[in-house]
């Protein structure tokens, strides 16, 4: 009997921000496509387990420590982590009083201080309280790696300058660019980040940590797509099944219905781009209507690309589901409680959106 494919638990719940998104399309090129999205840690029967950018604070506060007691279960018995960003910073024990997260790879980061350096721009994006001092962004967008005695680049919205002692360093900071945006001055980003490690490699009991820094799966870098990928392919799959679930949808009855949930998305990416004097702190990060915008975008670009497939296995409630979820956004304030639980209803009618994809998809 043939072994199934690599199976990836994507978190997608509380405190993951949009950037799963980027991690499904890159899977997707490669033609990885069993994925479950989830949004607890309840039931992770897959080989690797996924949490990419977002706020580990909001995290932790939905999974809470029985979530993290599964997350660690699932690595001790066999499982690979990834995580990126937030994900990684969720992996790393970085201070001596750690908040009670996964803390399985023991480390110092180079941007956690008690007096970070002046921040120049975008001060909502520059700096996160954690115990006494604060954890600091002294860049974004690219950054250029020093990665299998090459250079590489990859974009970084957050991630941690690593200093560690007990997990193999696959990658570090080696310079910046012209796309380069400074949060600080350029001397102290310099002392702060370069020659600091940027993505780490763990064995932990029966399992492995992959953490990185920067995104590697940002659509805009092909070839550090290529490197993540290339990464993965080193898990060796351990047979977990795959079904998606949902009704077959064929004919006349799936032609109205893709109609009816594209034309809702479609009403709800509009209604996205007319909040754009919004903004709302949920958890511990500010998001913008862009966030909800690309979301939205996301949904209908999927849902254009199914007009021609023939059979389509879903849920029947996708269509009004999209329909509340427009209606909410037209009504949508500053309000950041409403602000997060419409981002959370966004977030998994997307991914719906995607399983609904993988299954024209697995009929190839």
């Amino acid at each position: 009997m043939r072994t199934p494919p690599v199976k990836i638990a994507l978190y997608i719940g509380r405190g993951a921000s949009h950037s799963w998104i980027w991690f499904v399309d890159t899977l997707r090129q490669a033609g990885i496509t069993h994925i479950d999205f989830i949004t607890d840690m309840n039931s992770l029967q897959a080989d690797l387990l996924v949490v990419s950018g977002g706020d580990p604070f909001s995290l932790f506060s939905h999974v809470g420590s029985g979530g993290v007691d599964r997350m660690k279960h699932f690595i001790e018995t066999g499982g690979t982590y990834v995580g990126i960003c937030a994900g990684t910073y969720f992996a790393l024990r970085f201070h001596e009083t750690p908040y009670p997260w996964l803390n399985l790879v023991d480390s110092y980061i180079s941007n956690f201080s008690l007096s970070p350096p002046r921040n120049l721009r975008m001060p909502h994006k520059y700096m996160v309280p954690y115990r006494e001092g604060v954890v600091f962004h002294p860049v974004r967008d690219e950054v250029i790696l020093k990665y299998k005695g090459g250079l590489l680049s990859a974009p970084l919205y957050g991630g941690p300058g690593i200093v560690t002692a007990d997990a193999a360093s696959l990658a570090t900071y080696h310079e910046f660019s012209n796309n380069t945006t400074f949060l600080c001055e350029a001397e102290a980003a310099s002392d702060v980040l370069l020659g600091k490690m940027a993505v780490v490699s763990k064995k932990w009991r029966n399992g492995r940590l992959l953490l990185f820094g920067p995104h590697f799966e940002h659509p805009y870098f092909p070839e550090a797509n290529r490197e993540l990928i290339s990464l993965l392919s080193t898990v060796t799959p351990r047979g977990y099944s795959y079904d998606l679930q949902g009704q077959e949808i064929t004919g006349r009855e799936k032609k109205q219905w893709l109609k009816d949930l594209k034309r809702w998305v479609s009403n709800g990416r509009l209604a996205a781009f007319g909040l754009e004097n919004y903004h709302w702190k949920i958890g511990e990060k500010i998001y913008d209507p862009e966030r909800l915008a690309y979301f939205f975008e996301t949904c209908f670009q999927l849902t254009r690309s199914l007009e021609h497939v023939p059979r389509l296995l879903g849920n029947y409630d996708l269509p009004e589901r999209a329909q509340d979820i427009a209606l909410q956004t037209r009504e949508l304030g500053p309000d950041n409680t409403k602000a997060e639980e419409l981002l959370e209803s966004l977030k998994t009618l997307t991914a719906d959106i995607y399983s609904l994809s993988f299954s024209a998809e697995d009929k190839k």
